[in-house]
């Protein structure tokens, strides 16, 4: 069972390191320079089924162009987005203010501060499998 993970980040060694990293371990991983390029963020409403969500993790930077990571986020919450509904979603930075962090706790997302540890990234992701498989609805690959 391959999940899927997709890692938004401007910085293209940053998108590099986690598909080579993730795909390493078993994970079909999509990457995007820019959230505004994200399929689905023009809508008003989270167009997936509840069993086949666009992503089954997702990982974002906060500061790139067009759209900020936290205000990414916002919108998938307000169009009632599976993936950020189950948790399975984090925000990395080198700029992490405690107004930033405050608005992840709120929001429900993880937060990993760059430079990050692999290991941090591994352990995170697995959970989220982990919490995905307890769900019993994954994305597998065909």
């Amino acid at each position: 069972m391959k999940l899927r993970v997709l890692v938004i980040d401007d910085d293209a060694a940053i998108c590099n390191l986690l598909q080579t990293a993730l795909s390493g371990q078993g994970y079909e991983v999509s990457t995007l320079a820019d959230p505004s390029e994200f399929p689905f963020i023009n809508k008003e409403a989270c167009t997936c089924p509840a069993d086949r969500p666009c992503a089954d993790i997702i990982i974002a930077d906060i500061v790139m162009p067009k759209v900020d990571g936290v205000d990414f986020f916002k919108h998938l919450k307000d169009t009632g987005c599976f993936t950020l509904n189950r948790g399975n979603v984090a925000i990395m930075s080198g700029y992490l203010t405690i107004h930033y962090m405050n608005v992840l706790n709120n929001l429900g997302i993880h937060y990993f501060r760059k430079p990050f540890e692999m290991q941090e990234i591994y352990t995170w992701v697995d959970e989220c499998r982990e919490r995905i498989e307890a769900q019993g609805s994954t994305t597998t690959a065909q």
